[in-house]
Order: C-alpha cells, then structure tokens, then sequence
C-alpha cells in the first residue's frame, strides 16, 4: 500500500471515530434531557401561613407615668445589626408628663428591653409628639439623626391667655457608634410653641436636608437652613392658616417646592388656600394650587404626602388628610391631570374609613412595585388590613386580605421586608393592661 493510501485511510478511521463520538454525545444528552425532564423538582409551594411568636412582657427600666404609647412617635431603626424601638408615652389632655423612650427588639421573639439611658442618653420629657417623626441627617455628616415635631397637651386648665401652652421640640443627633445626643438649636427645640407638622427636604440645593417648621400663630413656617447643622434662616409667612407642609418638587422642574396646606379657615369669607412656595434670595414666592377653602368647611390639612405617580414618572400625586376634629377626617388627592384640582379619594377607592389616620410609612409591601402606605394609627379601633392601603397601580389605593389576628388592635411596626419569601415581618405592641410584644410574620407578596 502506498503512502498516499495509508493517510488517507487512516484519515477515514479518524472521521469514522469522531462521527461514532459526536452520535454517542447526541444520545447521551437527549437520554440526560429526558431523565432530567422527567424527574423535574417541584418548586417548594409558598408559605401563606402568618407566625406568631408568644407575648412577652416589655422590660420597662424606669417606671412609667403615662400608660399610654404615643402612636405618632413610634419609630423602629436598626443600629449596628440591632432592632431598637423609639417612641414616647404621652397624653393629649393629662396634666402630668412623661419621656422618650427607647427598647432594643430581639429579632426573633419580639422582645422588647427599655434601654433609653442606653441609647438615647437621657430622659426627655414630651408634651405630646406630632408626626412625622424624622429618621433622617439633619446635619450633614451622614449619620441619621432624629427629629420630633412636638405641639404639647390640649388641656383647659394648661392655657395661658386661651392659648395652649406648646412644648418644645426634640432633636437627637446619631453618633458613629450607634447612639443618639439630644442637641439644641435656637428657636427650634428650647421654645415652647403649639406646632403642628414639619417638613424634611434640600431647599437650596446644597446635598443637605434643610427643615421647614410649621406654627400655630402670626408665623406660619419657620425655615431652618442645614449648614452642618440646622440654623434659622427666616420667617414664612404667606398667611394661609398653614396645618401642614411638604418639600417636594411637585411640578417636576427640577427645583424643590414648600407646600402649605391650611388648616381650618374660621374666617367669615374663606381666604385659604394650596400654595406653593418657593426660596428666593430673602423671601419667598407663593402660587396658589386650589380654589379658595379646598377641604370644605370645618376641615383642615393635618398631615400631607407625596407618591410618585406610575403613570406620569416625573409628577407626583399629593394625599391630603383633613379633619374636622377628633375622629372626624377626610382624604383627598391631586388628579394626575392637574395639581390644582382635587379629588374625594373616597370616591376612587374602597379602603376601610379609618377616623385614626396619623402617622404613615410609604413602602411596597405587597412588591409589585408600587407604592404602598401603611398607616401606625391610633390603636384601639382598626385591625392591621384596615391601616393598610395597596396600591393598585393608579395612586388610588384598596385594602389587603392578609391572614391576621383581627382582634390585634394595638400598634404594629414593619421590622422588615423579606422579598425573597414574600413576607413581611411586624413588632406588635400591645399596651394595656400591661406592655407586650410579639413578632409576626405575614406573607405579603402579591399572589
């Protein structure tokens, strides 16, 4: 046989070889898809089911005056990998006082340990806290820090010349090593005046968060510029019965807007109404947003939030709440057409009629992406689905089927999110006859 011959047979063998090869790993992959196909795992099925742990009784370090935690105070943080619960106990129409406390949570069984000396340095004597209760840095070295509104009791006997009395409000600046000072600035939180609400946001666009405070009296707002560390910068005074504020650019031109909302008009002829302010060099401009007495007679803005909206990215909607008196509210909202138009947000959605709305947190808590509220109201009356309103995509809002304890009536916190299981973890306070806590864990996640 010829060399020429001998190569190329021994060329053939080797694409004989490598056909048998490539056919053997043809079959060989189809036999694995098919073993593969065939013993597939089913996905574990989720767990809808809500935990409970037990009750435990709350470790109260020093003795409490007022029984009574104050919901618009309640404020969960996590501080070097631990849980720690602020709030205060206080009384709108008592005469005597109590403090700003603080408990570190077990994560775990939900129990709750005063640790106020701790964390918070002393004890602090509040008249009676509004919300929103800040978690935030409000003296730009990056450490969030905490700030409380704080309008006092609504006592007769208290009132000086038939006004009440106020109280001061409380600043307490976060340390690197996880605790809280309270600190003092002038004409902030060392004079007692009857506030109502107080805004958070970057006014002069310095990458710091600057404050507006709203008052009760001939000034209506106080802006308090954050050069590390807040400092009064001016008066404003639009003269709106301001009841409430926000910081937000609304109209979305890039520059941060102060919303005064008014509180109830009294006047024979209405002249309040949704302004707009903006900074200038020394003053300020106003554009109003509303008609003359947008809430109606007898009602006025206590609290008021901004979501942006799904459907126009760069505008938010407004939510107005608004009361009459005690248990007595009413809800409204901006239309994504107009800032200036207003709308009955019970006319649009179908959401439990709480008369508790105070404090808020904005979350998803169902994860679809949208925004969530969830209401930590005044205990006693709404069970944990009615505090909650998910989003339905739109702003307008409808409340969750959650598995849940409805004779739960006292305080729930969120502790945490877990995306991955689709649950939502809660602190539950319970404060009468005496403190307890539990831990529970509800799935969440929209089915």
């Amino acid at each position: 046989m010829t060399k020429r011959k001998l190569c190329h047979k021994i060329n053939l063998m080797k694409t004989g070889v490598q056909l048998i090869v490539a056919i053997t790993l043809i079959l060989t992959s189809q036999s694995c898809n098919k073993k593969d196909s065939g013993s597939t795992t089913t996905p574990t099925p989720a767990d809808y089911t809500t935990k409970y742990t037990s009750s435990a009784p709350v470790s109260i370090s020093r003795p409490l005056i007022i029984s009574g935690l104050h919901a618009e105070t309640i404020k969960l943080v996590k501080l070097n990998s631990k849980y720690q619960l602020i709030t205060s106990y206080a009384d709108l129409f008592g005469t005597t006082y109590d403090f700003f406390r603080s408990f570190e949570i077990d994560s775990v069984s939900g129990k709750a340990t005063e640790n106020t000396i701790n964390l918070l340095g002393e004890y602090k004597e509040v008249g009676f806290p509004k919300s929103p209760f800040f978690y935030t840095d409000l003296n730009g070295d990056g450490i969030r820090d905490l700030f409380e509104v704080d309008h006092g009791k609504e006592t007769p006997s208290l009132m000086v010349n038939g006004q009440y009395p106020g109280f001061e409000n409380h600043l307490f600046l976060g340390t690197a090593d996880g605790r809280f000072i309270k600190t003092s600035v002038p004409d902030l939180t060392n004079v007692k005046r009857f506030h109502h609400n107080a805004a958070v946001g970057d006014l002069d666009n310095d990458g710091d968060n600057d404050l507006v405070l709203q008052y009760f009296g001939n000034d209506e707002m106080y802006f308090f510029k954050n050069s590390n560390g807040l400092q009064r910068d001016r008066i404003l005074n639009p003269g709106n019965s301001t009841g409430a504020v926000l910081i937000q650019d609304v109209d979305g031109d890039g520059i941060k807007d102060i919303i005064s909302a008014p509180y109830i008009d009294r006047g024979a002829n209405p002249s309040t109404r949704i302004l707009k302010l903006n900074l200038t060099s020394n003053s300020f401009t106003t554009t109003p947003l509303s008609s003359l007495n947008p809430f109606g007679a007898g009602y006025g803005c206590f609290k008021l939030l901004s979501i942006p909206n799904p459907n126009a990215q760069a505008k938010n909607n407004i939510i107005f709440f608004a009361e009459g008196g005690i248990g007595d509210q009413k809800v409204f909202r901006t239309t994504d057409q107009s800032l200036s138009t207003l709308e009955d947000i019970y006319t649009k959605q179908s959401t439990f009629k709480s008369n508790n709305i105070r404090d808020f947190e904005i979350v998803d808590l169902n994860m679809d992406g949208y925004s969530d509220i969830f209401f930590m109201t005044n205990p006693g009356t709404d069970n944990l689905n009615q505090r909650v309103w998910i989003n339905k995509g739109d702003n307008t809002f409808e409340n969750p089927n959650w598995e849940i304890d409805v004779s739960l009536k006292d305080y729930f916190s969120i502790l945490s999110i877990d995306k991955a299981a689709g649950r939502t973890k809660f602190l539950y306070f319970s404060n009468t006859p005496s403190p307890e806590t539990k831990m529970i864990s509800i799935y969440t996640k929209k089915r």
